[in-house]
């Protein structure tokens, strides 16, 4: 047993070749374009017998121009990550060509009683 899977479970591997979906029609079963499937998984609720019977002179067999039996289980593919360190130093741009200019306007610097006259002011 490798990662929790039993290697002595019996497969049933089948691959669509062609670029479109293809319709099993004796099993119930349509596999997408390109996609290799297991038929003897607990998504299928098919027997060998009813598989090995397609294959003689079933759905797969009239379409074994579209559909081939694989001999070896498709590799798992693995998914591309990316991995992050939070630990890393995130560093700081260098000088920028712009310079920030702060004005200081004398007429915008209130105090808080001026202010306070002001509203009372407006309030009569």
């Amino acid at each position: 047993m490798e990662n929790g899977k039993n290697d002595n479970k019996k497969t049933f591997w089948i691959v669509n070749i062609s670029n479109r979906n293809v319709t099993l029609s004796d099993l119930n079963v349509s596999i997408p374009a390109g996609r290799s499937v297991d038929l003897l998984s607990k998504n299928y609720y098919l027997t060998e017998g009813q598989l090995n019977k397609s294959v003689e002179s079933g759905s797969i067999f009239k379409k074994r121009d579209k559909i081939v039996k694989r001999l070896v289980a498709p590799g798992e593919v693995k998914k591309p990550t990316l991995d992050i360190d939070r630990e890393a130093v995130l560093l700081k741009p260098g000088k920028s060509i712009y310079e920030i200019k702060q004005d200081k306007y004398d007429e915008l610097e209130v105090t808080d009683e001026e202010l306070a006259s002001q509203n009372a002011d407006l309030k009569d």
